[in-house]
């Protein structure tokens, strides 16, 4: 009997070392996840603080700022973000935390040791926190064999750029450089000034600043219709060669669609006007002064319609909404490419040089014979504070917009 009990308390024993072990593995295991929750938690924290640090250092990758000055703005954003669940600043230092480089394929080195901060493209910053504790998991050192360290490190990296923002869509024409027009072309462009659409035909094209050209490389009219009345936001890179047909006059209607004016065979379905299609002639505005882009602005925040052939004193030969363009898009305000003019004389094609932000102004009259049609010129699409581009929005690798942050990494 004796012999019996103390077999049954050796049994209980038994079990009771394996309960206690497996409610150590279950505790374990259960703080692993608690644990790497915490971790991934903190680690979503520090690249919050690696990204803003990255993004507001690249902005001053311009080549001709200090990097002294990319660095610190890089820190100050950096430090603006907290870790462990938001209870402690993320720090960062000079030289460790913030390093540059001219290429992906390159090192990244503290500013001290770039020889020359011009040719740097690339920004890395790196963020980093000690000693979490860990909360569960060292139960798992009960377990025979077992070390579990008492606490763990986390960090993260970004790298960043600047590219070329978004911008609108493209119109097809070209627009001649400054200097290329002819003999009274001017040196440059200002901004608000009005430029005449050529009148002629090639090789000449005739006096004016600008004239069709297709976005796709051809020559052809439908492609330019078909450019007028849809989108074209692939914009052709610098470069590239457009192709112009010379004076189209025949693609009046497929102009007019941007001011919501409609002949056949065009209809609002298969053109979509802009916001407003209020038109600006020398008979409502100081041609000479220009700068009519403040007056759209208001215009196309009232959705105002097209004001009519009779008081624009045009002859459009269109039907047209008497009333608001509120179903209407970014149509009127668009990229504009710059070419050589000089080299449409001898033939009918010309390379990319640049993109403009330029307001279409007035609509083109019936069969465009009864006078030339106007840009308004904003600007290089480029420039800071285009209203051609979005705001602040990285674009493709052909985006020809301001230059903007952008994470690589």
């Amino acid at each position: 009997m004796s012999a019996r009990r103390a077999a049954h308390r050796k049994e209980r024993g038994a079990v009771a070392i394996v309960v206690a072990l497996a409610i150590a593995v279950l505790i374990g295991f259960l703080g692993l996840a608690l644990d790497l929750g915490k971790l991934y938690v903190v680690r979503s924290e520090l690249q919050n603080s690696a990204d803003a640090c990255a993004l507001a250092a690249a902005r001053d990758l311009t080549g001709a700022i200090n990097l002294s000055v990319s660095e610190a703005a890089g820190i100050t954003a950096g430090h603006l973000n907290f870790a462990l669940f938001q209870q402690n600043a993320v720090q960062l230092s000079t030289d460790s935390n913030v390093t540059f480089s001219d290429s992906l394929n390159n090192a990244f080195m503290p500013k001290s040791s770039v020889a020359a901060p011009a040719n740097i493209k690339y920004v890395k910053c790196t963020t980093q926190l000690t000693g979490i504790a860990n909360w569960f998991i060292q139960t798992l050192n009960m377990l025979p064999g077992s070390t579990v360290a008492n606490a763990s490190s986390v960090s993260a990296m970004a790298v960043a750029t600047v590219g070329a923002a978004q911008t609108t869509c493209a119109i097809p024409v070209f627009i001649c450089k400054p200097g290329t027009a002819g003999p009274s072309s001017p040196s440059a462009y200002t901004i608000g000034q009005w430029l005449t659409a050529k009148a002629g035909a090639p090789p000449t094209y005739g006096s004016g600043d600008f004239g069709w050209a297709a976005l796709d490389g051809s020559n052809s009219a439908s492609s330019i219709k078909s450019e007028l009345t849809g989108n074209y936001c692939s914009l052709p890179a610098t470069g590239t060669s457009l192709g112009s047909p010379g004076n189209k006059v025949a693609d009046s209607a497929a102009y007019n669609t941007r001011f919501g004016i409609y002949a056949n065979p065009y209809s609002q379905s298969g053109g979509t006007p802009d916001f407003t299609g209020y038109a600006y002639t020398s008979t409502n505005w100081n041609a000479t002064t220009g700068n009519a882009y403040s007056d759209f602005v208001s215009k196309r925040q009232s959705f105002t319609p097209y004001q009519g052939d009779s008081a624009a004193q045009l002859s459009t030969s269109g039907s047209y909404a008497q009333t608001s363009y509120s179903a209407g898009a970014d149509r009127r305000l668009a990229l504009a490419p710059e070419v050589d003019c000089t080299q449409l004389l001898s033939g009918h094609s010309a390379a990319v040089t640049s993109w403009d932000c330029v307001l279409m102004l007035d609509p083109m009259q019936s069969g465009g014979s009864a006078g030339p049609v106007h840009l308004e010129y904003r600007g290089s699409s480029s420039a800071a504070g285009s209203p051609c581009a979005t705001h602040g929005v990285p674009g493709s690798g052909s985006s020809v917009g301001p230059q903007v942050p952008v994470l690589l990494q």
